[in-house]
């Protein structure tokens, strides 16, 4: 089947209106995501709404995620048409916001600077409510790489994770050769777990795993950085996250 490409690119997305934003409000009743909003010095994670959905995309098919010959990401899925590339993210962000349960949840923040989407910070989970264990993945559009971003972006979702949650365990897997989201798990104190080799484009490629248990995260870096978490009582449940985790 031949990929649904546009002929033209869309014109830039106006700023939400307070229409749109009662409508988030409204939202929130049946999806209490909405709420939820993480903060950092620079940046402001949350669920995206239509609005936020629109510039995403936008962003993607404007600049990408990474260069034409590189394969980050598992599965392979960046690895098309910008304008392709946009549409699964949007896709992503769907899922994760339709299949959200205590069992199994995949939830996808858009990260803001400046009032301006750079990028998605993903945080996983299956079994939550006995393993209390998370798995981070993110991307971030080429025009906003290498500012530091991903680092902030990455120990916001791990204050969530451990504090907001109270998860005992937080992974990330990265191939052997993505250079800047090693750099990023170190940098926040991750530790080796193994890996794990993958076809990759026909070659075999080493997935190297890391893992980062709650007393590490207290130590760390990660909990070093600022951050704020609003908007979570009303999810835990949804994540299946016990109340004493606040």
């Amino acid at each position: 089947m031949a990929e649904n490409i546009p002929e033209t690119a869309p014109g830039p997305a106006d700023p939400p209106s307070p229409a749109v934003t009662r409508d988030r409000a409204a939202l929130a009743l049946w999806a209490p995501q909405f709420r939820l909003r993480l903060t950092t010095p620079r940046l402001e994670l949350r669920v995206p709404d239509e609005h936020d959905l629109r510039t995403l995309a936008e962003l993607v098919a404007d600049q990408g995620i990474h260069a034409p010959d590189a394969a980050p990401f598992q599965g392979g899925w960046s690895n098309a048409l910008p304008q392709v590339v946009a549409g699964r993210v949007l896709q992503y962000l769907w899922k994760g916001l339709a299949l959200t349960r205590p069992d199994y949840w995949n939830l996808g923040l858009a990260v803001f600077l400046d009032g301006e989407p750079v990028g998605v910070q993903g945080l996983q989970a299956r079994a939550f409510p006995t393993l209390a264990e998370v798995a981070t993945e993110s991307w971030l559009a080429r025009g906003h790489q290498g500012r530091g971003i991903g680092t902030e972006m990455r120990a916001a979702a791990l204050r969530l994770a451990f504090e907001g949650l109270g998860a005992r365990h937080a992974t990330s897997a990265v191939y052997e050769d993505g250079a800047a989201a090693l750099a990023v798990n170190k940098k926040l104190g991750y530790h080796p777990d193994g890996i794990e080799v993958q076809a990759r484009r026909g070659t075999p490629v080493a997935l190297t795993r890391w893992r980062l248990t709650r007393a590490q995260w207290e130590l760390s870096p990660a909990a070093e950085r600022e951050s704020t978490i609003e908007g979570l009582d009303g999810c835990r449940n949804l994540f299946g996250a016990a109340l004493e985790a606040a």
